[in-house]
C-alpha cells in the first residue's frame, strides 16, 4: 500500500523549496541537502532501528568529506600510521577516491578519548564509515557525540571483492533511524546539485521503501514534509485517517513452556528449564532435593561453571 503521492506534487514542492533556499545556497556556495521528514501515528516498539534506503541517484557531492574508521593492522605496534598507510594504499589500488580521512582504532582510543575531542570529531566530516570488523567496538569509543546525534558510522566490508562498489553504495545511499522514542523521523534523500527530475525520483523511491519498512505501513504515516536543514517544512502528504486504523505487529515474545530433561551428573536426577531462564536440578525421591541455578538463557550474570559444579556435587552426595 502506497501513500498515493504523485511525481507532479513532489516536483512542485521541490521547486518551492529550491526558491526558499536559493539565497542561502548562493551565500554558502554549497548545495543544500533535502530531507524527508515524516510523523507516525503510533510509535513503533523499536530501538534505533536502521532502515537502509537505496536511491536511484547518488547523494555524494564533490565537496563531501568522508571519514573511515579501520582496524589496527598490527595491534602490538603503537604506530597507528602503519594502519592508515595500509588502508590508504588498499583504497587507492581499488580506485576509491572519496575517503577524506582514515582513523585506525588505536588512534581513536588514544587521541579521541576526551569528550571534547569526540564531539569535535563528530562535527568535522559529512559522513562516517566503519570497517565491519570493528563496528561493535565503536559505541563505547565514540559515545553520545555520535550515537546520540545520529552520526553513527555506516558499516562497510573492507574485504569485499568489489571494494569500490561497496564504498560507493555506502556513500551514495541513505539510512533512516527509527529511535522508538518519538513520532518524528527524518532522512536525507537528495541535494540541490541534483536535477529536479532526479530529486523527484529519489523522494518517490525513499517514500516507497519507508512505507514498506515502517511498522503499520502507510496507515501509520500521519504526514510527510520536505525541508532543508534551515528551511521551513513544506507539506507533501497529510493523512486524514484515524489512529485506530493502525495495526502494529506484535513484538512480544511468546512464552515458552517448562522444559524437563534428564541430567547425567546427578543420579536419578532431572533438570527443569523455566521460560525465564532458571535451571532447577531435581533429584527424584528425596525431600528438599531441588537446587536452583541461573542459566545462560536468562542473559543475566549467574553462577560460574565451577560453582555450578560444586552445587551439583553436593546434590549428588545427599
Amino acid at each position: 500500500m502506497s501513500l498515493g503521492v504523485k511525481k507532479t506534487e513532489v516536483k512542485q514542492i521541490t521547486e518551492a523549496l529550491k526558491k526558499l533556499t536559493k539565497t542561502a545556497d548562493e551565500l554558502l556556495d554549497e548545495a543544500a541537502d533535502i530531507n524527508l521528514q515524516f510523523t507516525v501515528k503510533k510509535i513503533p516498539k523499536l530501538t534505533n532501528k536502521t532502515i537502509k534506503i537505496k536511491l536511484p541517484h547518488g547523494l555524494h557531492k564533490k565537496n563531501t568529506e568522508v571519514c573511515l574508521f579501520v582496524k589496527d593492522v598490527n595491534k602490538k605496534s603503537r604506530e597507528h600510521e602503519l594502519s592508515s598507510d595500509h588502508f590508504q594504499d588498499l583504497l587507492k589500488s581499488k580506485g576509491v577516491t572519496c575517503i577524506s580521512e582514515i582513523i585506525p582504532l588505536k588512534s581513536l582510543k588514544l587521541e579521541y578519548k576526551p569528550y571534547e575531542a569526540k564531539r569535535n570529531l563528530s562535527q568535522n566530516y559529512d559522513m562516517y564509515l566503519a570497517d565491519s570488523r570493528i563496528v561493535r567496538l565503536l559505541p563505547s569509543l565514540l559515545g553520545k557525540s555520535f550515537y546520540g546525534r545520529k552520526r553513527q558510522p555506516v558499516q562497510v566490508n573492507l574485504e569485499a571483492k568489489d571494494l569500490k562498489k561497496e564504498i560507493t553504495n555506502a556513500v551514495n545511499n541513505t539510512r533512516c533511524i527509527i529511535t522508538g522514542r518519538g513520532p518524528v523521523s527524518m532522512v536525507r534523500v537528495a541535494h540541490f546539485d541534483l536535477k529536479t527530475p532526479h530529486i523527484v525520483d529519489n523522494v518517490m523511491s525513499a517514500l516507497e521503501q519507508l512505507v514498506s519498512a515502517i511498522p503499520g505501513g502507510a496507515a501509520n504515516i500521519r504526514n510527510v514534509y520536505l525541508k532543508t536543514k534551515d528551511s521551513m517544512a513544506l507539506p507533501l502528504y497529510v493523512s486524514m485517517g484515524s489512529i485506530e486504523e493502525v495495526n502494529l505487529p506484535n513484538t512480544k515474545k511468546t512464552r515458552k513452556e517448562l522444559v524437563v530433561d534428564e541430567i547425567t551428573t546427578v543420579e536419578e536426577g532431572k533438570v527443569e528449564i523455566t521460560p525465564t531462564g532458571f535451571v532447577t536440578v531435581v533429584k527424584e525421591g528425596q525431600k528438599g532435593g531441588k537446587i536452583t541455578l541461573r542459566g545462560k538463557r536468562s542473559g543475566k550474570k549467574g553462577l560460574t561453571p565451577k560453582k555450578k559444579k560444586r552445587k551439583l556435587n553436593k546434590a549428588k552426595k545427599t
